[in-house]
């Protein structure tokens, strides 16, 4: 059950917004008080039987200030598995001549779940078939308090929302873990990811079984930390007794010396707890889906820990969702764009969604993350510098391939346009900075003419940096460009898939017609593509393609492929990759001098 589209209304500064949720991972940037954090609050309210909605809640620009509360609609799509799950528990709670009007199967049906209060009387559920209203169940239900009782605790996911006074480990006595206070909740779930069952067993008299029975929760707990935590693995964990009766968190590194998790710094501390927490939902979850909503996640984390924490986020994507808040651009999401959300607030409006980021190449989220060239001096000593933000889009997603996880951080520097290629490697190389790196260029005419620029030959032929064109993954010499690397029908499945996805915003004048591939298209393959996008445009438009959208709609694409396929859509790519990886490592000596 994946959550895929949220409608807030009145919830603090946000008047009216639709947040659609299109991946598993979905990072929100933003100004301080933009409205990020209202918005990740106002998703944890779809955790209907642990939250509360209040006045104060309210915004304060709405009719029904200062009595009323807000309103928020969930939208779930459905797995066959789970639909079944859910037609099985209506048959036993709506008559026969309702549940005909629903279908026994369904594989576009989508669940929608209503809250603009507190109790079951200001909560209901409707069922969309194909997006379109269906049915409202809860008016259907005979014994709605049972029907809920059993929907929520085996079909509706876990939706966790966690704020950083929520990720702290206290000193904790066998009484406060058997207890409710929830300052003591991360523990409790240390010890049960560890292999505790009961923690009445720690009361035993019998001093031996105790110790034995800590111990093995520690080795379980050190192989699973060992496993997600990459930046030291001298630390290892033991609980050990404290204060009395209490039982404490005891790190050891390679200092030999024991440290409180108190005395970590604050970055470890945070993704120590994270790490528990989610552990924790995947343990009692099982099957079911989880949805994990944070708050600007690992503030204080180093670039290192941040990227574990990504890994992590990418751990807990496979199969269920996380939604969070950041202004680290360490820690936004690298493989999709689209799962990068820009919120920004005006007086008039309140909080709104950016509905266009990728205008002007997404120009508005990499101002937002500090990511412009001028803005960091933190360039990498070995550097792929691509004409644009098509390939680094692209590099970043396929670097991701474990046999191209030593090009993971790698920085691909994009040249903004195959003309100023020249200039960054003389920015790069010896006259300046003096990096090495690798330059990528199409096999078109514009790729000709640099290679005549001065600044070019003189700093490309340097041992330090090498080049590579994409014909080089080639027999002949057509003119080609990064796009003819990947299959022609794939690719223009992907161009129909993006356009698609941009009828709601407006961008054509004439209703979008798919391109048919029925004959090989010449290279470079982009040219056609180009031409049937702009025959739907205004007369006068000067919009055009964005090939970084198309690129990730085809990733999104290969993604979803068997095995076999995928490395078939991909031979001319991974063999653009094998040399790259071959360069990397034949300069990486000069990079370590």
């Amino acid at each position: 059950m994946k959550l895929k589209s949220v409608e807030i209304y009145d919830f603090k500064s946000i008047s009216y917004e639709k947040l659609e949720i299109n991946s598993n991972q979905l990072c929100l940037v933003g100004k301080n008080e933009s409205g990020k954090s209202s918005l990740i609050s106002a998703i944890s309210y779809l955790n209907i039987l642990e939250t509360e909605l209040n006045t104060s809640l309210l915004n304060k620009s709405s009719e029904r200030y200062p009595k009323g509360l807000p309103l928020v609609i969930g939208t779930f799509q459905l797995r066959k598995s789970i639909y079944a799950k859910l037609y099985k528990l209506l048959s036993e709670y709506i008559s026969k001549e309702d549940l005909a009007t629903i279908g026994k199967q369904s594989d576009e049906c989508l669940l929608q779940v209503k809250r603009w209060g507190n109790g079951l009387s200001n909560l209901s559920l409707s069922i969309l078939s194909k997006g379109k209203f269906g049915i409202k169940i809860s008016d259907k239900i005979s014994d709605l308090a049972k029907f809920y009782d059993l929907f929520f605790q085996e079909i509706y996911p876990d939706i966790e929302y966690f704020e950083n006074e929520d990720l702290l480990i206290e000193p904790s006595s066998i009484k406060e873990l058997l207890g409710t206070d929830r300052k003591f909740e991360t523990f409790r779930k240390l010890l049960v990811i560890g292999g505790c069952k009961d923690f009445d067993d720690l009361n035993n008299d019998d001093i031996n079984f105790v110790t034995t029975y800590l111990s093995d929760i520690e080795i379980k707990l050190n192989q699973i930390f060992k496993k997600h935590y990459k930046q030291d693995q001298s630390i290892n964990i033991k609980i050990v007794p404290a204060l009395g009766d209490k039982l404490n968190l005891i790190i050891r590194d390679n200092s030999n010396k024991s440290f409180s998790i108190n005395e970590r710094s604050p970055g470890f501390q945070y993704y120590f707890s994270f790490l528990v927490n989610k552990l924790y939902t995947k343990h009692v979850s099982g099957s079911k889906n989880s949805i994990i909503l944070l708050d600007e996640p690992g503030n204080s984390l180093h670039p290192k820990g941040a990227k574990d924490l990504l890994k992590s986020f990418d751990d807990i994507s496979e199969n269920s969702q996380i939604l969070y808040t950041t202004h680290n651009p360490f820690l936004a999401v690298r493989n999709c764009v689209d799962s990068l959300i820009f919120v920004n607030k005006s007086s008039k409006d309140g909080t709104k969604i950016n509905k266009k980021p990728f205008l002007n190449k997404y120009q508005v989220l990499r101002r937002e993350l500090g990511i412009m060239l001028n803005d960091s001096f933190l360039i990498g000593d070995i550097n792929l510098v691509v004409e644009g933000n098509t390939e680094k889009l692209a590099f970043h997603r396929l670097f991701q391939f474990e046999k191209y996880r030593d090009l993971e951080w790698m920085n691909i520097y994009n040249a903004d346009g195959v003309n100023n290629i020249p200039q960054a490697i003389n920015y790069l190389g010896k006259n300046n900075l003096k990096l090495s790196g690798i330059t990528l260029l199409d096999s078109d005419k514009e790729a000709i003419d640099v290679k005549k620029v001065k600044a070019y030959k003189n700093n490309i032929k340097e041992d330090n940096w090498e080049e590579i064109e994409i014909n080089s993954v080639f027999s002949d010499k057509k003119t080609r460009t990064f796009e003819d690397l990947f299959p022609q029908e794939k690719y223009v499945e992907a161009y129909n898939n993006y356009c698609n996805s941009l009828k709601s915003l407006e961008v054509f004048e004439k209703e979008f017609v798919d391109f048919e591939l029925t004959k090989e298209i010449e290279t470079p393959i982009i040219d056609t593509i180009s031409t049937h996008f702009k025959s739907f445009l205004p007369e006068h438009s000067k919009s055009n393609i964005t090939k970084q959208d198309v690129i990730r709609h085809l990733l999104d694409i290969v993604d979803l492929m068997p095995e076999k396929e995928q490395n078939l859509c991909l031979l001319n790519v991974f063999k653009l990759c094998d040399k790259i990886k071959t360069n990397f490592l034949k300069i990486e000596k000069y990079a370590n001098n």
